[in-house]
């Protein structure tokens, strides 16, 4: 199924970064922020933004079609993604809402309140200091890439609807390209909402709207982008060089 619409309440740090990343497989996001600098924030970065009262009768939102929307409750405020969430719940029950949570006690209230799904901010920190810790030579290495003075760089690919990958597995496709890149992850545009590192084994089945998130020089990114037919969405610091 593919998502046509996110509906992001709030733009604190992470909410900015959960639009930041959506933004390249989903065509259409629409932050609704309690306060005007939030609102102007995400206007500024280029997004549909509104502002928004936690009392609404969401109205606004009767124009979406739910089957192919997500709703994000990414409030500052637990107690407010709790109100928000049954509030939505309430008045949208077909309604897919994911909510974020400092603490799986609170994720626990988010659950009762409706949502769908509850990502725990602490967990997911937790997560990645377990694998600085198990893996400091992969966690290394990545941050060496980052160096804008390396040679190798990352890059993320958007897979068009006539890209040559769409309806192959992922190591199918880098053994018909033999290139020197290695795919770091995908993130499923029927899912949008992570990252499945191909490092723990997953061969995906490859679909149009899909990122792949590769590592290796600049020339023979390109080149795998050429072959592939997909588009770069990256801040295009690769092709600088």
């Amino acid at each position: 199924m593919t998502i046509e619409a996110i509906i992001l309440f709030g733009y604190n740090e992470f909410a900015r970064e959960i639009a930041q990343q959506l933004r390249y497989t989903c065509p259409r996001i629409v932050v609704y922020a309690l306060n005007n600098s939030d609102v102007e924030q995400a206007q500024a970065a280029g997004l549909e933004a509104h502002l928004a009262d936690l009392e609404d009768n969401w109205d606004d939102l009767l124009s979406f079609d739910f089957s192919v929307t997500r709703i994000i409750c990414a409030l500052e405020s637990e107690a407010e993604n709790v109100f928000l969430t049954l509030s939505l719940r309430d008045r949208f029950p077909e309604a897919v809402i994911v909510a974020l949570a400092t603490t799986q006690e609170n994720a626990s209230k988010l659950r009762l309140a409706g949502a769908n799904k509850v990502i725990a901010e602490l967990q997911t920190t937790a997560n990645l200091i377990i694998e600085r810790l198990e893996k400091p030579v992969i966690t290394r290495l990545l941050e060496a890439l980052m160096d804008r003075q390396m040679d190798l760089k990352v890059a993320q690919i958007v897979l068009s609807e006539q890209s040559s990958a769409v309806g192959r597995h992922i190591n199918e496709l880098l053994e018909s390209t033999q290139r020197d890149i290695i795919v770091l992850a995908v993130v499923d545009q029927r899912m949008s909402e992570s990252f499945i590192f191909t490092a723990k084994g997953y061969n995906h089945l490859l679909n149009a709207g899909d990122v792949l998130v590769v590592i290796g020089y600049d020339k023979e990114i390109k080149a795998f982008e050429e072959e592939v037919g997909g588009v770069c969405e990256t801040d295009r610091s690769h092709r600088s060089g």
